[in-house]
């Protein structure tokens, strides 16, 4: 509803049933009541206040991921159109990146509010800069703004489904794209776009007669234009599994279990048998990925298996869509709900099963406020619903792994592969030796027969190397010069085939130089390595290598995972990546997977480097050998370490074991809870005084364990500075308390600084 709020009017949530006021101060009345569906349930309200509560954010940053940004009336939105006059290389001071994504993937009139939410424009830059690039595309021409009055109305719900039609049209993607649609029989539009298929060929298609696009209302149909996943026999421990999950679901109380699987165990046909159990009780389900954009082939399982009734909130969803599907659950007009953290939330009644594929993925920490995991959101909300949480792993996390053992969730285990393939054998490659004996390269001796072997058999590989870019920095021999981003205390990164310096973390870029801009001397090296080092390093090797890098540098529009990787599975000999490349690929032509540098982050601040590490070792091996016979090979300086050799070995149960006594003796999670204070502005000594008294404060009135005041691994970023307080605590509740009634009223005065507050991090 519209209300006054000082001398202007704002838009406002009911949260409370009505009641009357403590005191005599005089009440101003509502101004109207909002013509639009509610915007959350009695299940979002509660969730909201758990987040609120647990996460110390006021309740209004709480209903901000419980709501979608769509469903919120707007007095004012700044509306912005395209004009038609071209953009491309006529706007030097605004990134091409933006450009490129304002005209590609935005249509002709879009929100200003989106734009600066969409994350591949944050990397452009932060609010400020990104309206200062939106004014001068205006200013320019290109685009023209005005103000307008935004209220949400509830649609019918449909899916634009993609059908075959009699013409033909021309063009190597415009035919795949139509064979696809053949083949399947049919494909949602938001699918088309998911798998690398542009908005501008799909209407191309659709004008040329190749094909129709209809509106059509969920059906409970299942496609059958490929065998389904659901139509196959579980393997002993599968059955096993569904036999304990289908025991509790039974039970109607609330029970979380854990799925511990092998790469490639079928834990996916444990969640669908498992999903179908809950249908045929009248309840329904909500599948979490980590990241939906990464996984099209987890999505399409699921609507194989159960039709139209699965809503799939992804990036390739209009506004307008996904606030339709959003209210869609809310009526009961779907049953399953998949996608990534903020699903969690969704309006879906009679929820009696929350599957969280990947549950030790970090993707599932919100970075920004409110900073909830939700994991244990989803936890919270099944204990509201008295349902069944499922996190499913290879490699769990060692918070979960604990409370397996304590007995506080059920522990099943999937130990094999249905196709009956063993797990590849790994081999640790000592870098520090291959470097005494004289190899200068990036690749061991090892890797580069491995890799000869693969492309002669006509096999396929895949390299992970966890950092973008050609090199980590650029050196000047002669003076010791590196150029760094002035915005952020971190050094640039060297992205050779653009010819660039690029910042990581605020996306400023300078031109790549051989002359030092310090000495004037042209000794200028380039130190560490990343993905394009990694397929330039491979080209030379092997001439006639078809190559796929996939990192977020090519991924920067929707549906470029799908293509990519389309291009791999048809074509490709060898694709090299970051992280991404071990998370949701199931290839069965790749017979070998290798880690360039096993110790990226091994060494870092984070206390959970260890645990991240061996995740993405053990993670990238399980790419290789799932149809076939296959290798990983581990190349590092540290090969004793317990992370990369228990990782080579397969042996989670002994790595945990392990970790968790580190964590014993040094007090870190799960056995104390933690919390981070970030003291945040402009000004360093501004911060660093803030930041000491608050730990003072601390220090002087809880029982915390306080250490700090100390700099954030990246000290400066957006021109911010930023200084970090470690909280230990065995009392988290009594700490929680203490900050929302004695630091956050005291940081709410501040004005040079704010505190931005990380539970569990």
């Amino acid at each position: 509803m519209r209300v006054p709020l000082g001398k202007r009017e704002a838009f406002a949530f009911i949260t409370r049933d009505p009641h009357e006021p403590a005191d005599d101060r005089p009440l101003r009345a509502v101004i109207e009541k909002a013509a639009a569906p509610p915007a959350f349930n009695a299940t979002g309200l509660a969730l909201a206040k758990f987040v609120s509560e647990y996460y110390l954010c006021t309740l209004g940053e709480a209903l901000s991921a419980a709501v979608l940004s769509s469903a919120v009336p707007r007095a004012v939105d700044e509306l912005v159109r395209q004009t038609g006059v071209p953009a491309h290389g006529k706007y030097l001071s605004v990134p091409p990146r933006l450009v490129n994504l304002i005209w590609h993937d935005f249509p002709e009139r879009f929100s200003l509010v989106a734009l600066l939410r969409h994350p591949e424009a944050r990397r452009c830059g932060d609010r400020r800069s990104l309206l200062a690039y939106v004014r001068a595309l205006v200013q320019g021409g290109a685009l023209a703004r005005k103000r307008a009055f935004i209220e949400p109305r509830m649609h019918q719900y449909t899916v634009k489904m993609l059908y075959p039609a009699d013409a033909e049209i021309r063009g190597h993607r415009a035919t795949e794209l139509t064979a696809l649609v053949r083949e399947r029989g049919s494909i949602s539009r938001a699918d088309a776009l998911l798998a690398g298929y542009s908005r501008a060929l799909i209407a191309r298609a659709v004008k040329a007669g190749a094909l129709r696009e209809v509106d059509q209302a969920p059906a409970r149909n299942v496609s059958t234009s490929a065998p389904s996943i659901v139509d196959l026999t579980p393997t002993a421990d599968q059955a096993a599994a569904l036999k304990e999950i289908r025991a509790r679901l039974s039970d109607s109380r609330y029970a979380q279990i854990l799925l511990q699987g092998v790469a490639g165990s079928g834990k996916t046909l444990v969640y669908i048998k498992a999903i179908e159990d809950v249908l045929a009780r009248g309840g329904r389900a909500i599948v979490l990925v980590p990241e939906i954009s990464l996984t099209p082939q987890t999505a399409r399982r699921f609507q194989d298996a159960f039709g139209q009734r699965v809503a799939v909130l992804h990036s390739a969803l209009s506004e307008r869509e996904r606030y339709d599907a959003w209210q869609a659950s809310a009526h009961g007009d779907v049953d399953i709900i998949v996608g990534a953290r903020s699903a969690i939330f969704a309006p879906l009644p009679d929820v009696r099963l929350v599957v969280v594929d990947e549950a030790h993925e970090s993707a599932y920490k919100q970075e920004s406020v409110p900073r909830y995991d939700a994991v244990t959101v989803a936890r919270r909300r099944m204990q509201l619903e008295n349902g069944v949480l499922l996190l499913g792993s290879a490699t769990p996390s060692v918070e979960s792994y604990a409370a397996a053992n304590d007995g506080r969730l059920a522990h099943l285990m999937l130990r094999t592969r249905p196709s009956a393939q063993p797990l590849p054998a790994v081999r640790i490659v000592d870098m520090a030796a291959e470097f005494e004996s004289g190899n200068r390269t990036v690749f061991s001796s090892a890797l580069i027969g491995a890799l000869d072997e693969r492309l002669q058999r006509g096999e396929k590989s895949v390299l992970l190397i966890n950092r973008r870019g050609s090199a980590r920095f650029l050196l000047c021999r002669t003076c010791g010069y590196v150029p760094k981003c002035t915005r952020c205390s971190v050094a640039f990164t060297v992205h050779r085939s653009e010819g660039l310096l690029r910042c990581h973390y605020c996306d400023a870029q300078e031109p790549l130089f051989d002359v030092c801009p310090s000495c004037g001397a042209s000794s200028t090296r380039e130190l560490g390595i990343g993905t394009q080092r990694v397929v330039s390093e491979v080209g030379r090797l092997f001439r006639a290598a078809r190559i796929i890098r996939m990192d977020s540098d090519t991924t920067t529009h929707i549906g470029d995972h799908a293509r990519l990787l389309d291009e791999f599975e048809r074509g490709g000999d060898v694709l090299v990546g970051t992280q991404m490349v071990a998370k949701g690929l199931d290839f069965p032509q790749v017979t070998l997977a290798a880690v360039v540098v096993a110790e990226f982050g091994l060494f870092g601040s984070d206390f959970r480097g260890a645990e991240q590490t061996f995740a993405l070792v053990a993670q990238l091996c399980g790419r290789s050998g799932r149809a076939q016979p296959g290798e990983a090979i581990v190349q590092t300086y540290v090969p004793e370490h317990p992370a990369i050799r228990l990782a080579a070995a397969h042996d989670y149960d002994s790595f945990a074991r392990g970790e968790l006594e580190e964590r014993r003796l040094s007090q870190w999670p799960p056995y104390v809870r933690l919390i981070y204070l970030g003291v945040i502005g402009r000004d360093r000594e501004n911060v660093v005084e803030q930041a000491t008294k608050y730990a003072s404060v601390l220090r002087g009135s809880s029982s915390a364990e306080v250490l700090g005041p100390a700099p954030f691994p990246i000290a400066r970023l957006n021109e911010e500075w930023r200084y970090r307080i470690a909280l230990k605590t065995h009392d988290a509740p009594a700490l929680r308390r203490f900050l929302r009634d004695t630091l956050l009223p005291q940081a709410r005065r501040e004005r040079n600084t704010r505190l931005a507050i990380d539970v569990d991090p």
